[in-house]
């Protein structure tokens, strides 16, 4: 099993994101950290019965979770790096959906 603890994903468009100062920075890089027990709260009720699978709306907030960005930044993610980030996080919810199987 990979041990990976987070995955980078390069964007080619820049998302804006607020500081703790108020200021707003632009980033062309997500990092997105493992799924941990907190993260469960972002995923839908239904995540189990439709077999882990994810609509692109129910990636957002996991998406802001996993990043640790603020979801208004998570949802300035341009269609054409949704692909990618979208791959990313997937590989974690895999990870876990195997090491959650008995």
């Amino acid at each position: 099993m990979d041990d990976v603890s987070e995955k980078i994903v390069k964007l080619k468009y820049s998302i804006p994101i607020k500081t703790s100062d108020g200021s707003i920075v632009k980033t062309n890089e997500l990092k997105l950290g493992r799924l941990k027990a907190k993260h469960l709260k972002l995923l839908p009720k239904n995540f189990m019965e439709n077999e882990g699978m994810l609509n692109p709306i129910d990636m957002i907030s996991l998406i802001a979770g996993l990043a640790n960005i603020p979801e208004s930044s998570a949802d300035e993610i341009d269609i054409e790096d949704m692909m990618e980030v979208a791959e990313a996080l997937q590989s974690f919810l895999t990870i876990s959906q195997v090491t959650g199987k008995k």
